[in-house]
């Protein structure tokens, strides 16, 4: 069964945040043929939105004018597991399934003339959620992976387009010591993308004034993985990964976003202390993202539940909004 309790809300803390994930949103001239799809009608992901922890809206391009778009969703379990190489041994991130791990059909539409589409108020039919409800449970089964794949309906023949397997992640990780001053830190690898980013957060993003504290930290190779279809990418708690530890050459290693997980200033008490990891990578017809919620030592987890708001703009990169 997927996700589905929107209605429970925090108890003794309430996560509201928004955020932007990167991606491309190309210019839509023609239907395919400005796309990059790769193949004719295969749809890409330009923007997606979720509100009150559920998918909201997703807005795409590339479809085949005038046609059906359906929007496919799957979900599972992921456990906090070491990121090998080059910390080994590791056993897989995946956990139980959740709906029996079947791709499932959430949502239709209709392109336009220029292959352009939305999907709105997913959640009003079904709810799909993309955080856990609960941080910090044993062996760090509160992550949750969630893949996304778009088909379009060719309406001359009625045909649909390839469906398109999403980016494969191959390790994921939230590490936080569990205390306030502690930094916080997320590891993951992800193949297959074109466009992949990764952020911590125990808040906001406050922007760039000095004066407010951090508490965000984000990266992304978006114009690497342009030039570097299908490539793997690795997010390391150092940034190192070579040969002789077992990371192939023509891998990019990339140093893991950190935040100082921090009580915040004018008195949010609401933001600590809890962190979330969060890695999103897409390609034409796929996307994935992939989030966990780590809570300090020795607090219970009762009662604790999580609403997120986040909005996604595929070429921006993580943005938060509101408090946690």
């Amino acid at each position: 069964m997927l996700l589905r309790d929107s209605s429970r809300r925090l108890s003794s803390i309430l996560l509201v945040t928004g955020l932007i994930i990167g991606s491309t949103a190309l210019p839509v001239r023609e239907a395919s043929a400005s796309c990059g799809c790769g193949s004719a009608g295969v749809p890409i992901f330009q923007s997606v939105k979720m509100r009150g922890n559920d998918l909201r809206e997703v807005r795409g391009a590339c479809a085949s004018p005038f046609g059906l778009v359906e929007l496919r969703a799957y979900q599972q379990h992921l456990k906090r597991q070491n990121v090998c190489p080059p910390d080994c041994p590791t056993k897989s991130n995946y956990s139980h399934c959740i709906n029996q791990c079947r791709w499932t059909p959430i949502a239709t539409t209709r392109a336009d003339s220029a292959g352009r589409f939305t999907f709105s108020n997913i959640d009003a039919s079904y709810a799909l959620q993309l955080i856990a409800a609960l941080p910090s449970q044993p062996g760090g089964l509160d992550g949750v992976y969630t893949g996304l794949r778009l088909v379009s309906q060719d309406p001359r023949t009625q045909a649909w387009s390839q469906e398109v397997n999403e980016p494969f992640l191959e390790a994921f990780n939230l590490r936080w010591p569990g205390y306030e001053g502690g930094f916080a830190y997320v590891e993951t690898r992800v193949s297959g993308a074109a466009q992949m980013h990764a952020t911590v957060s125990d808040g906001p993003d406050d922007g760039d004034q000095p004066a407010i504290a951090l508490d965000v930290d984000e990266d992304t190779p978006n114009y690497w993985l342009r030039s570097h279809l299908g490539g793997t990418v690795q997010y390391t708690k150092w940034g190192i990964c070579d040969p002789s530890q077992g990371c192939p050459a023509t891998w990019h290693i990339l140093q893991s976003p950190t935040v100082n997980v921090a009580s915040p200033p004018l008195g949010r008490g609401g933001e600590f202390p809890w962190v979330l990891g969060m890695v999103s990578a897409s390609r034409p017809g796929g996307m994935l993202i992939a989030t966990s919620i780590l809570g300090p030592r020795d607090i219970p987890d009762v009662s604790v539940q999580v609403g997120v708001d986040v909005d996604v703009d595929l070429d921006l990169g993580f943005s938060f909004f509101s408090l946690f």
